[in-house]
């Protein structure tokens, strides 16, 4: 698995040219985690990264952006 340096500047399935500009979807302010769509709303407080992260999934499958994610 590659680290997320890498991550951010390799193209994904599917894309081809310039890779577009990458950042952290999710974060945290000492006490709660959160996440950011594409579109700059930010989702949560959760209180565990993997809650943010279950979140993150649920939100992409309700939007048809991916089918599935796994686990």
């Amino acid at each position: 698995m590659q680290d997320l340096k890498t991550q951010m500047h390799t193209h994904r399935n599917g894309e081809f040219g310039t890779i577009p500009r990458r950042t952290r979807r999710f974060y945290n302010n000492g006490k709660n985690w959160f996440f950011i769509t594409r579109d700059g709303k930010h989702h949560g407080p959760y209180q565990h990264f993997t809650e943010a992260e279950a979140a993150l999934k649920l939100y992409l499958r309700r939007c048809g952006i991916v089918r599935y994610v796994p686990s």
